[in-house]
């Protein structure tokens, strides 16, 4: 097996930089093919007072995001200061834009953490718990967006020009599958089968598949018991940190996927949000599932696809820039400094109060990489 590559600063400077020209690559392109003549004058229609307003938003989801680690840490007996907080939170928040799948801001968030006296256990419970107030969230605005999306004159047309009986068996027939797949998935006996076919091959034993499998399989049992042993101790005994990290949650998510609302808003569009919202989590997901910096590119041409059912296409490209630059380009470059800057200065923002070697089991190196 190879081993684990080191994350330093010099490797996610290469990831960044790879992230920053496939964007623009990809954004530059879907803005020739949907230029037209009249773009520059629809331009001049930006309303300008909203972009402080834009900016705005994206401040306000960096400050709670930094607001939930301070309290998921205070929660655990731990005395973070909100400095200290923003310094991981924006620092994970570069991890997840510069690297391939997002995996760095795992990384950066949990040895920024572990510089900060938070032991990786604590540290990977506080993980735990805001993915478990993150699929709260979701799950119940969900239900709430479906019943606006089907009250959306646009998609309540398309709904009411399909045949009621078969709109109904599409989406029981997608519940069935989901949940069948999940249950499967989940039975012991068929990961031991699914990892005996990995290895009845030659191409599977050689890449190992049988052992990844198996250490997937260890990785979500563990998280899953992080996530029941964190959440019970937090709700048993600081009910109110779990009200407040799930209050910042919304905040920072309404936040975040408001911005393409916002930034149609500022060029003359308006759109039901609710759409945007769900299609914004597939586009952010999907960047994640591609292993490439930023998901190299795909983000941009999908939305580049998606994006004339809502605006003009004269527009699409200079909306697709505005709104990639502040949900993309602004945490690339905010979260970058303050990650470099943090690291410039790691004993001046993390005091120690023992020696620590914060990255020697996260494969993380917070020097410069020579």
């Amino acid at each position: 097996m190879k081993p684990l590559r080191t994350l330093n600063r010099r490797s996610l400077t290469r990831y960044l930089l790879q992230a920053v020209t496939l964007g623009a690559i990809a954004s530059v392109g879907v803005f020739v093919f949907t230029v037209r003549e009249d773009t520059w004058e629809q331009i001049k229609q930006f309303h300008w007072p909203l972009l402080p307003l834009l900016f705005g938003t994206v401040f306000l989801a960096w400050l709670c995001n930094g607001g939930r680690v301070l309290v998921l840490s205070r929660a655990l007996g731990y005395d973070l200061k909100f400095r200290q907080a923003i310094a991981v939170s924006m620092s994970a928040e570069f991890g997840i834009a510069a690297t391939p799948a997002g995996v760095g801001g795992t990384v950066l968030r949990l040895a920024l953490l572990r510089q900060a006296n938070i032991p990786l256990t604590k540290g990977g419970s506080m993980l735990a718990t805001d993915v478990a107030v993150d699929l709260a969230f979701f799950t119940l605005i969900t239900p709430i967006a479906i019943f606006v999306i089907l009250k959306d004159p646009f998609f309540g047309g398309l709904l009411q020009e399909a045949d009621d009986l078969h709109v109904i068996g599409v989406i029981s027939a997608v519940v069935l599958i989901t949940a069948g797949l999940i249950f499967l998935v989940s039975r012991p006996g068929i990961q031991r089968i699914t990892q005996r076919w990995a290895g009845s091959f030659a191409y599977g034993r050689q890449k190992r598949w049988p052992a990844r499998i198996r250490g997937m399989r260890w990785a979500v049992a563990k998280s899953a018991r992080r996530v029941i042993t964190s959440l019970r101790f937090i709700f048993l005994r600081r009910k109110g940190a779990l009200f407040i990290d799930f209050i910042f949650a919304s905040i920072q998510w309404c936040c975040r996927y408001g911005l393409l609302p916002l930034v149609l808003f500022a060029f003359g569009t308006t759109a039901n949000p609710f759409p945007l919202f769900l299609i914004q989590g597939i586009l952010f997901s999907l960047s994640l599932v591609i292993v490439l910096p930023g998901g190299g590119g795909s983000v941009e041409v999908l939305a580049g696809i998606i994006l004339p059912q809502f605006a003009p296409l004269a527009l699409v490209g200079v909306i697709l820039m505005t709104w990639r630059f502040f949900s993309y380009h602004l945490y690339l470059l905010g979260g970058g400094l303050v990650f470099f800057w943090t690291c410039s200065r790691l004993n001046r923002v993390f005091p120690q109060r023992e020696e620590i070697e914060p990255g020697s089991s996260l494969g993380i190196d917070l020097g410069d990489g020579s």
